[in-house]
């Protein structure tokens, strides 16, 4: 047992062990998705009870930044205390669990669960709230069906490998986070992009090489097994006052008396 449990740790905790084993396990991935698409309730039921440690961490996480959100944008403004709830999206949701360990941590936020299954989508529409505080909707990662700059916190669990195309999904992730707002993807280190991976992606998202980071989980074992990809959306820079020339008047603006 002991030699069985060295073997799969160095298979998963050092960069020779998952190269080996990267492409039988994405075989073995892709037979495992074949068997729970067509099925959600089978993945519902026996695959998301095992995914729920990982949810709660996500949900803290998410809970954290958006802490740091508030403070910030309360910076900014100049104002405190009362602000309006984020606006959180979930890509790949699944049937639902995160998205409701979102709303028992954030009570003000609006939460978006979306996914590219319908039979998935069905399952989480349970979980609707009739004040629409959190609803779901079927839709794809490389073509989000949002208007630009319209949610504080994108968040996304074991979809990113699911991918055909990561560089589209990073692009519009950028694309509806609004400025100052963050993403937070999470995915199998043995089956998600690598590190080298990420300055060409970023480059094909549209994205500067600082806005798109990778991150590794502090934690146990288990945390080991995931990394994290990070989209920071930047807060766009006032533009600068023009001062008139010298020797010529100011405007001034015209106002209705």
């Amino acid at each position: 047992m002991a030699l069985v449990l060295a073997a799969l740790s160095l298979a998963v905790f050092t960069r020779p062990g998952r190269r080996a084993i990267r492409r039988p396990a994405r075989w073995l991935d892709s037979r495992v998705e074949g068997f729970c698409e067509p099925n959600a309730r089978v993945y519902a039921r026996f695959v998301a009870p095992v995914l729920r440690q990982l949810y709660e961490r996500v949900a803290d996480d998410v809970a954290e930044e958006s802490a740091e959100l508030a403070g910030h944008s309360a910076a900014r403004n100049g104002k405190d205390g009362d602000r309006p709830g984020l606006a959180i999206l979930d890509v790949g949701c699944g049937p639902g669990d995160l998205a409701t360990m979102l709303a028992e941590r954030l009570p003000d936020a609006r939460i978006v669960g979306l996914d590219l299954s319908p039979g998935m989508v069905e399952l989480a529409k349970r979980l609707e709230t009739v004040d629409g505080r959190i609803r779901f909707e079927v839709g794809d990662a490389a073509g989000l069906p949002f208007d630009a700059a319209s949610f504080d916190i994108v968040v996304s669990t074991l979809s990113l490998h699911h991918w055909p195309n990561p560089g589209a999904g990073f692009s519009e992730i950028g694309r509806v986070l609004r400025p100052g707002g963050v993403a937070l993807v999470y995915d199998l280190r043995l089956l998600t992009l690598e590190a080298g991976d990420l300055p060409p992606m970023a480059r094909r998202a549209g994205l500067g090489a600082s806005q798109l980071r990778l991150e590794r989980l502090s934690g146990g074992l288990l945390s080991r097994a995931f990394v994290r990809f990070r989209v920071n959306r930047q807060v766009e820079a006032p533009a600068p006052e023009i001062s008139p020339l010298r020797g010529q008047p100011a405007m001034l603006e015209s106002r209705p008396l």
